[in-house]
């Protein structure tokens, strides 16, 4: 089961990382000045790095 859930942790934070990369390059290629792709890429980015600082704490106990 912990196997499990690490593997998808870390599937679920490369998804995210690379959502939050393809949104991070709208924001900065994209000739709209609209805030939402940022906003998006950062929220992906920090859930990203949550759920790697969770796996981490798993593979402690």
């Amino acid at each position: 089961m912990k196997k499990i859930l690490n593997t998808l942790f870390i599937i679920a934070s490369l998804g995210l990382i690379s959502a939050g990369v393809i949104f991070l390059c709208v924001s900065i290629f994209d000739g709209n000045e609209t805030m939402m792709p940022l906003m998006i890429s950062l929220a992906c980015i920090l859930l990203s790095n949550l759920f790697h600082v969770i796996r981490m704490n798993m593979d402690k106990k």
